[in-house]
């Protein structure tokens, strides 16, 4: 399968108790993250991080059902779109 780039939108409704857990998934698939920004909003308790990565579809489906998995994460990924040059 083709590896494509994607943008993840991760948000965290309960960053004291699951930010760990969403950080130790990321570091399994490190390898894939071309950039990370993450945005703690710790007087609301929520942490919102952006991820651009390259991977396959197929992978990208296990990342995020990992991450589907944590009661208080919220991921939205979306496939970017780049034209190949003829």
């Amino acid at each position: 399968m083709e590896e494509r780039y994607h943008n993840l939108c991760i948000t965290i409704t309960d960053r004291q108790n699951d930010y760990s857990k969403v950080g130790e998934i990321l570091h399994n698939y490190a390898d894939f993250i071309q950039l990370r920004v993450g945005y703690p909003v710790p007087d609301e308790n929520v942490a919102i991080i952006f991820i651009i990565i390259k991977m396959t579809n197929n992978t990208l489906g296990a990342l995020t059902g990992k991450l589907g998995q944590i009661k208080t994460v919220l991921v939205r990924a979306t496939t970017i779109k780049i034209e190949q040059k003829k």
